[in-house]
């Protein structure tokens, strides 16, 4: 696995978006349109369809790199209209996948199994991509516990963290969020709120995107702080 420094995510981010602003040929402005950045820029489709998932998985959204498709899971419907920018959040992380780690020259060869209806393998009926599983596995706790780790091979931690600052760095580009996060008080929430509805992100992303560009520190109380430093000089109590 490819490792990525924080630098090489955020230039590659700001690659896509200018490649997006000369498309729309007009400077970005929040929100980023993440659904025409996805489609015209890295070539990719969105499709709402069920994805299996095993017990106690969730699954939000899975990458088919061979049919250049990404999957939101059906299944969640009402936790992502319930939950502001979760949707483009799920989003973002599939195409950081797309974008970071899919090896394209690769997608045209032959996989590994080729199965009939007399095989012990079987894919799982969801879209997500040629997931082979061994179907005894599923019979027994264990099997499955094997299966999620199976599965989650592409959120393995350090791929995670990847794929999780290239969607940050796409739907809160640096430049963009510096701006609004300088008109506001960052030490009050509903500011925050305001400015996760104006990028259309949930709070979580935006707080931690605003402590990775040094504009927030949230204490381990809930409270909020304009940067670290800021949150040192008030531990320090005069004599």
């Amino acid at each position: 696995m490819k490792f990525y420094r924080n630098q090489e995510i955020e230039d590659l981010a700001e690659e896509r978006l200018s490649q997006l602003a000369q498309l729309l040929k007009q400077p970005l402005t929040p929100p980023i349109p993440i659904d025409v950045l996805a489609e015209k820029v890295l070539e990719l489709d969105f499709l709402w369809e069920e994805i299996d998932e095993l017990p106690g998985e969730r699954v939000l959204g899975a990458l088919h790199p061979q049919k250049h498709l990404i999957v939101i899971n059906e299944t969640h419907r009402a936790l992502f209209d319930a939950k502001a920018g979760l949707e483009r959040s799920t989003k973002g992380h599939e195409m950081g996948h797309w974008d970071l780690f899919i090896d394209k020259g690769a997608l045209d060869h032959p996989t590994l199994f080729a199965l009939d209806d007399g095989s012990p393998f079987a894919r799982r009926s969801s879209p997500i991509g040629e997931v082979t599983i061994i179907k005894r596995l599923l019979s027994f706790p264990e099997g499955q516990d094997l299966l999620r780790e199976m599965r989650s091979r592409s959120d393995e931690p350090e791929e995670a963290r990847a794929v999780n600052r290239y969607a940050a760095a796409i739907l809160m580009p640096k430049r963009l969020l510096r701006a609004e996060a300088f008109k506001v008080d960052r030490t009050r929430w509903p500011s925050l709120y305001r400015i996760a509805e104006r990028f259309q992100v949930t709070i979580s992303a935006l707080a931690v995107r605003l402590q990775q560009l040094g504009l927030l520190h949230v204490g381990k109380d809930g409270q909020l702080y304009e940067t670290s430093a800021a949150a040192d000089r008030q531990l320090i109590l005069p004599w």
